[in-house]
């Protein structure tokens, strides 16, 4: 057939309609996907946000926490004294110096007074260990609330004498806490003693404020005394608390009601982010009585997983088929002979893309493969589709099938089961694989839909919870020894009052008589008292901060063998009695200072114990340096060894070798120690040492400025008994 101009035309009319309606669909649908993508990637940035701020709210409210039961024991304990005095309240306070209470200003106890009482007050408190008191009534007001003693731990100079029955944030927090039994903590203000300070250097504080009852009478009653008041300082507490945590990613603000009941911004926390905050979380966290709000500020295209450009990439490899498409149908239109030479053409462009799409899928593939989550997906068959990096390495599988794997099989099942239709929702299950670690895992599986409903596929994801679930054994078991160890040494207290109250009733009054149940009323209060200082130092080993600074080992196992050997040389004891301590070249460790000390006071007090009736210890402490500059730190001893059954766990909590049961202790002791050790990322073992006794060895991390000292193994002499030793390591 002839094409005469005007089919011509007519076709190319044709042919040009067509191809901008492949061209508009194609825009479109391209657009479409791009806002379906930037959706998602915005709701995935809002998730990364929502996780972030309920970490930075748990982050808080632990940390408030920590506070408020610090608080707490330490009116419990003043409420125990018969009679309080600066002397009790300075040995009920001393434990929180090692606590590293971030912000805390200061701690300080305060009583109530009338006018009429101002001078007695103060009288019986000067007699009671504060000479130089002297109580400052405010006018305007016939009750007072003074502060009789306080201990700072910014510094600065102590004041006592000072009466904040007219400071209405705290007087209001000691009202709540009287009249309620609780601890309180106040609205948000300034401390008294930063008021003199420079503008730039004020922030707003808290006051938390807990009652103190005196013992009960025998009518039940117990006597109101005063109040335990902690000032803490919100900028403070605020940067100590979540500046790892918010890892230069968001902004947080807290807010906390004033005294007028407005909320105030009392603390801030400002990431170094470039670009508009477009992301924003606002929780509630509670601490003790009042209610505080974090808001949590990000950059959305900031965040891992945020916003990227790939919704712009998919517009444009949208645009790109559509226009590839419109050519299309332009060629096949306009002419046979054209359209086969541009079908190669676009054929190649067709590929291209492909390939694009292909590097688009690699890449999120990749994206996915860093997940901490395991991921595996299957087909409408059941056959594995992908599975994660942490898949392989949790269950330890060689191909993608993972058949025959007990890991592998428990979360087939889940995904058998979601490919059935039914969805697994926060089913919690426990594998152990060959060559790999216990994990318990949270699993959640879903069937994958096409448009029509039908089942594709499944999907199925699991989080590791195991430390969740570590850290829950830890409380039952911390329960547990609350519940048996001091209910014992309680029972026996209470016992041996009773014998008291008895002699005292008959008249007795030899001191050779009292004397026995006053011993046991003491050997049970030290009992309580050493297991309550085990279980601090267990919960700080683990959850205190690391503060690293270069720590001389030589110099701290000086201090605490001269601590532990102190007692014995007071007591006059012979000579030969003394421990023999032998001690090496130690070296310069990067680590925390006040972690290390109680590590090596738990290893080096063991030492000392675990000894033969009547055969003084006998101690060696040597080092040695690793290729990589880790310090290997050994603690010997001739004592009674531990037997090798009980060896894999002796760094289990509160296990004890039936060989160790007439000596002291908790089982906590070693525990403690693998906890600061696995802190600072080294490792601790037992063994055996060759002629009787023990050997510990960790290892710390060395201070990359200095070298550590090679072992080294002179001759040992029997000279220089109970003291540490300059000369070389020697083998015990």
């Amino acid at each position: 057939m002839t094409l005469t101009p005007a089919r011509l035309t007519k076709q190319l009319r044709t042919a040009g309609i067509l191809a901008a309606l492949v061209a508009v669909a194609g825009l479109v649908g391209s657009a479409g996907v791009a806002t379906l993508v930037a959706g998602e990637q915005r709701d995935a940035a809002q998730q990364q946000l929502d996780r972030r701020a309920s970490l930075v709210a748990a982050a808080v409210t632990a940390e408030a926490g920590r506070y408020v039961d610090t608080l707490s024991m330490v009116a419990a304990g003043l409420g125990g004294s018969e009679t309080l005095t600066a002397a009790r309240f300075e040995q009920a306070v001393q434990p929180l110096d090692d606590m590293r209470l971030a912000g805390a200003a200061s701690v300080g106890f305060l009583v109530p007074s009338s006018d009429d009482d101002v001078a007695a007050t103060q009288a019986r408190w000067r007699a009671r260990g504060v000479p130089k008191l002297s109580l400052r009534p405010t006018d305007g007001s016939s009750e007072h609330i003074f502060s009789v003693v306080s201990r700072r731990f910014d510094g600065r100079p102590t004041t006592t004498g000072t009466d904040f029955s007219t400071a209405s944030a705290p007087a209001q927090a000691l009202a709540r806490s009287r009249r309620t039994g609780q601890v309180t903590v106040s609205d948000a203000y300034q401390l008294l003693s930063d008021r003199q300070l420079p503008a730039t250097r004020q922030q707003l504080s808290f006051a938390l404020t807990a009652p103190v009852y005196g013992p009960a009478t025998t009518a039940g009653e117990r006597q109101f005394r005063g109040w335990v008041v902690m000032a803490m300082r919100g900028q403070d507490f605020m940067g100590a608390t979540l500046t790892r945590l918010s890892q230069n990613l968001i902004d947080v603000t807290l807010h906390a009601p004033g005294v007028d009941g407005t909320q105030l911004g009392v603390a801030a926390l400002t990431a170094g982010l470039p670009g508009k905050r477009d992301l924003s979380r606002t929780t509630d966290v509670s601490v003790a009585d009042r209610t505080w709000s974090l808001t949590v500020d990000s950059v959305a295209k900031r965040l891992p997983g945020g916003v990227t450009r790939l919704p712009l990439l998919v517009t444009a490899v949208g645009t790109l088929l559509g226009l590839l498409s419109a050519g299309l149908v332009w060629v096949l239109a306009t002419g046979r002979a054209r359209a086969e030479a541009r079908v190669r053409a676009a054929t190649a462009r067709l590929s291209t893309a492909r390939d694009e799409l292909l590097g688009q899928k690699t890449y999120l593939m990749q994206v996915l493969d860093t997940l901490d989550t395991a991921v595996l997906t299957c087909d409408n068959t059941g056959a594995i589709v992908h599975a994660n990096h942490a898949v392989y390495d949790w269950t330890r599988v060689d191909d993608r099938t993972g058949a025959g794997n007990p890991g592998a099989d428990d979360l087939d099942r889940a995904l058998a089961r979601a490919l059935f239709g039914q969805s697994v929702r926060g089913e919690e299950m426990t594998i152990e694989p060959a060559g790999r670690p216990r994990r318990n895992l949270l699993v959640d599986a879903r069937p994958l839909h096409d448009h029509t409903g039908r089942i594709i596929g499944a999907v199925c994801s699991a989080s590791d919870i195991t430390v969740l679930r570590d850290r829950e054994a830890d409380l039952e078991a911390f329960a547990g020894v609350v519940a048996h160890d001091l209910k014992g040494p309680l029972g026996g207290v209470a016992g041996f009052a009773e014998i008291l109250d008895d002699h005292l009733d008959a008249g007795t009054t030899e001191p050779t008589q009292l004397r026995p149940a006053l011993d046991r009323i003491r050997s049970g209060t030290d009992r309580m008292r050493g297991l309550i200082d085990d279980l601090l130092a267990y919960a700080t080993a683990r959850d205190a901060q690391l503060h690293r600074e270069p720590v001389d080992l030589r110099a701290l196992v000086a201090e605490v063998v001269n601590e532990r050997t102190a007692p014995l040389r007071a007591s006059g004891t012979p000579e030969a009695q003394l421990p023999t301590i032998h001690t090496g070249p130690l070296p310069v460790v990067h680590a925390d200072p006040a972690m290390i000390r109680q590590l090596l006071d738990n290893l080096i007090g063991n030492a000392l114990k675990y000894t033969r009736p009547g055969q003084p210890a006998q101690i060696a402490i040597s080092s040695q340096a690793t290729a990589d500059g880790t310090a290997v730190i050994e603690i010997a001893d001739r004592g009674i060894g531990i037997p090798a059954a009980d060896q894999p766990h002796v760094f289990t909590s509160f296990h004890r070798s039936a060989s160790h049961r007439g000596y002291a202790g908790t089982g906590l002791g070693l525990s403690i120690c693998q906890r600061i050790v696995d802190r600072h990322e080294g490792t601790i073992t037992v063994s055996d040492n060759p002629g009787g006794g023990t050997r510990m060895r960790f290892t710390l991390p060395g201070a990359t400025d200095l070298a550590l000292p090679t072992m080294s193994h002179p001759t040992y002499t029997a000279s220089h008994q109970g003291r540490l030793l300059a000369s070389p390591f020697a083998d015990v």
